[in-house]
């Protein structure tokens, strides 16, 4: 059986990543899009870019330049949540 993959919010759960450590993904990626994949204390690292780009909705509404700055943030982090990082 194939070993399934947490994502953020199943680490942040287990405490292997902290709220705060979420919201810096999220503040380092809105200051730079293009910014580096972010690394968790745990080791784990996301391409919060990537965690985007697999969120039709956050995608959208990151695109639309009407979107508000607390919306951009909310949509930037429940991508950063719901994505899937890799350890190293």
């Amino acid at each position: 059986m194939a070993k399934e993959i947490p994502s953020v919010g199943d680490l942040r759960r287990k405490s292997e990543v902290t709220d705060d450590e979420i919201q810096a993904a999220a503040d380092a990626f809105l200051k730079d899009e293009g910014a580096k994949p972010f690394a968790f204390k745990s080791g784990h690292r996301i391409d919060v870019g990537k965690a985007i780009d697999m969120h039709p909705q956050a995608k959208m509404l990151l695109a639309d330049k009407a979107t508000t700055p607390g919306l951009r943030r909310t949509m930037v982090m429940t991508a950063v949540i719901m994505g899937f990082p890799v350890e190293g």
